[in-house]
């Protein structure tokens, strides 16, 4: 006996009935695949600028320099992550006024 075989949440629900199920089950999926999408986003800045401070201190050439460049990369930092903050607040924002249809 041959199944067929169905692809995406929407086209099962609808394959048994449960049509009603897919306002509810959209917005949790719109907020999980944002987060998903902003927390890779994130980490993919995050990690490309941690390579780009490691390669600077390695082309430092004394203590004074590493320790400024330090300084330098901690304080980017810290701006970056109130960035992030900021991006994925309103990521969110918009994913849940998209999702609730408003």
């Amino acid at each position: 006996m041959a199944e067929k075989k169905i692809e995406g949440g929407t086209e099962i629900m609808t394959a048994v009935g449960l049509d009603w199920l897919k306002p509810f089950s959209e917005a949790p999926t719109a907020l999980y695949t944002n987060l998903y999408h902003e927390s890779f986003g994130a980490l993919a800045r995050a990690l490309q600028a941690q390579a780009d401070f490691a390669r600077k201190l390695s082309e430092c050439k004394g203590p004074a320099e590493a320790l400024a460049c330090q300084f330098d990369f901690l304080r980017s930092a810290s701006t970056t992550c109130a960035d992030e903050a900021r991006r994925s607040f309103q990521s969110l924002q918009s994913a849940l006024t998209s999702a609730s249809g408003t």
